[in-house]
């Protein structure tokens, strides 16, 4: 797919669906009864992403996830990639920490030790192993992401229009952050899902990219965006941004990107984002009205990770921005709301159409979502 045309807004959204759609209630974010429907009809039927091929791509690699305290682990055994339990059947000690290679798993307090498909293969003076396997999630996959939940995120991305340019083959797992947020989940996707706040909250990142020229694309649980790229992308911007740009175009000899960015979300909370040199997985684990952890998963062309690790530190930085931003708009949305929150109050302003298109999009499935299932 070619980048919008110059000086573009489209947007696939269906007008009766701006026409129909509120804002959601400021209760939304603060009543813990609703937080618990939440994850009840959102979560805990959702796709339930675990991670990438890549953080295990060889037999032998594990990783542990730390959204989890580390209780679960990603293993790449002969047969494939399994989900397990990380933590040992015989008095529940954690059994991994972080990335490593290993033949078997062994516990480090009484060397239990499980093979990579989670069977208990010794337990040290005893006669016979008990019957301990460590528990197993089975996983499915879409363009080698791995998701351990009751929905098949490759048929909910069947008609997902973007694929070929969120194809990971060639790239490398570069490392992955964990951020707690003080704020609501919606929140962080509302910023995330509309380009109204762009020229007012990112005067780096709105340089580098064209605000101006931009194309929204629906499905029924997901959503994409794609920025323009400037055709003088030498314009002033921040610090962090221009190092990036410099050194992409240094890269491609000069040679502007397909596009400025593309963001895209698969509903509830996984977010998957292009960058010239860079793939980026995001994923917000809720975990009550005003806190949310948020996973970043970064990721390169294995010939930029090896050997230009100067576009990797500069597209981290320039992400860093950004999402420092983000969060600081999140954090006044929380203020103003929980304001009125506690005062007994409510209010919702209009949507800006195109602008917000993808808040209005997540909105409208949030409430379907919650009204089809009431008696959850």
């Amino acid at each position: 797919m070619n980048a919008p045309d110059p000086v573009s807004r489209r947007s696939g959204l269906d007008a009766a669906l701006i026409d129909s759609t509120a804002p959601l209630p400021v209760n939304w974010y603060f009543d813990p009864a609703w937080f618990e429907r939440e994850m009840q009809v959102l979560f805990a039927s959702g796709p339930g992403y675990s991670g990438h091929r890549l953080m295990v791509p060889e037999v032998g690699d594990t990783m542990t996830l730390p959204w989890t305290e580390h209780g679960k682990a990603l293993v790449h055994a002969r047969g494939g990639i399994h989900l397990l339990s990380n933590v040992c059947r015989h008095r529940q000690g954690l059994l991994l920490e972080g990335r490593s290679r290993v033949e078997n798993i062994v516990c480090p307090l009484h060397r239990w030790t499980y093979d990579l498909d989670g069977r208990l293969l010794g337990a040290p003076d005893f006669d016979r192993p008990p019957d301990c396997a460590l528990p197993r999630t089975a996983l499915h996959s879409w363009q080698e992401l791995l998701f351990a939940g009751p929905r098949n995120a490759a048929a909910d991305l069947a008609d997902f229009p973007l694929a070929a340019d969120y194809d990971f083959s060639g790239y490398v797992f570069d490392r992955m952050q964990v951020d707690e947020c003080d704020f609501n989940w919606k929140e962080f996707l509302e910023i995330f899902l509309e380009l109204y706040h762009v020229q007012a909250v990112h005067p780096g990142l709105q340089r580098f990219v064209d605000a101006g020229n931009y194309e929204w694309g629906f499905g029924e649980r997901w959503s994409y965006q794609i920025m323009g790229v400037r055709d003088e992308l030498r314009e002033q911007t921040s610090a962090n941004y221009a190092r990036y740009r410099d050194a992409i175009l240094a890269y491609s000899g000069g040679v502007l990107p397909k596009y400025g960015t593309v963001w895209s979300i698969l509903y509830p909370n996984v977010m998957i984002e292009w960058y010239p040199c860079a793939l980026v997985v995001s994923t917000l684990i809720p975990r009550s009205p005003e806190r949310t952890t948020n996973v970043v998963e970064f990721y390169y062309p294995e010939e930029v990770h090896a050997f230009e690790r100067h576009i990797v530190e500069a597209h981290q930085a320039a992400y860093a921005e950004s999402a420092a931003e983000d969060a600081a708009a999140c954090r006044r949305l929380r203020r103003g709301r929980r304001a009125l929150w506690l005062a007994g109050e409510d209010d919702t302003g209009p949507f800006h159409s195109p602008h917000e298109d993808g808040m209005i999009h997540f909105h409208a499935w949030l409430r379907r979502e919650m009204r089809q299932r009431r008696t959850v």
